[in-house]
């Protein structure tokens, strides 16, 4: 990647492997997906700090406080400078994910935003004194890595990525780390739609359902003379009108 060696690490028994990269060393034209990688991850930091504890952590950077990453699945760890003489180390933990496959920048794009996390999704850790979640020197080891996906957006994929096939892991340092929701089950079959006849309040309520409605014949009635008792309806309906439009 020429941020500098990968070299192997025990995790729970087996090697894995981790990018070492000094923040700002090196230098390279921006990624088509690097921007936005990088902007989307800035954005993720913006909702895990209050504002001013943001620009603290960004001047950070920009007094290159960040010397050192370490990049590995599921894991980033940072050195800051801070007020003491050795650096703060900062260890930020996210839920590994498969990997997709990337081969061109266009499948990148498709994918920035499953491999971006958001801010419920990262836990992070300082060895600093200061108890805020995430303190500055979170902050800025997470913009400084940001920094870094504008010109290599494959660091995301190291991140992001678990090696292998094995099943994903769950960030673990920490109070922000919340495990996503397991992939929804293939939809059943629905069942039927019930009539409202067929509803639990109505047959509670009638205590048995309604007959089926009658058919109704909706062909013409023949009509033929009306009487009602002995009074001729059509004579006295006649009679009526001549009577209305006599002058």
């Amino acid at each position: 990647m020429g941020h500098g060696g990968a070299a192997p690490e025990e995790n729970g028994g087996c090697a894995m492997s981790v990018v070492v990269v000094v923040p700002g060393l090196f230098h390279g034209q921006p990624h088509p997906v690097g921007k936005l990688a990088s902007t989307l991850l800035s954005v993720a930091v913006a909702g895990m700090a209050d504002p001013a504890r943001f620009r603290r952590g960004k001047a950070y950077v920009v007094d290159k406080a960040v010397t050192r990453l370490e990049v590995s699945p599921g894991r980033l760890v940072a050195n800051v400078l801070g007020s003491r003489e050795s650096p703060y180390q900062v260890i930020v933990a996210v839920r590994t994910v498969d990997r997709p496959l990337l081969g061109s920048p266009e499948a990148f794009r498709q994918n920035i935003n499953q491999l971006t996390p958001e801010a419920d999704e990262l836990a992070v850790s300082c060895s600093c004194p200061d108890w805020d979640d995430p303190c500055k020197h979170a902050v800025a080891a997470l913009l400084a890595f940001a920094n870094e996906l504008v010109v290599h957006p494959e660091l995301l994929v190291a991140w992001r990525c678990h090696e292998g096939g094995g099943a994903s892991q769950r960030a673990t340092v920490g109070s922000r780390a919340k495990p996503r929701p397991a992939a929804a089950r293939p939809a059943a079959a629905r069942p039927a739609a019930r009539t409202p006849w067929e509803s639990d309040e109505w047959q509670t309520f009638l205590g048995v359902a309604p007959p089926p409605l009658p058919t109704v014949p909706r062909e013409p009635a023949p009509v033929g003379a009306a009487t009602l008792g002995t009074l001729d309806l059509g004579a006295w309906l006649g009679e009526a009108i001549e009577r209305l439009t006599a002058d």
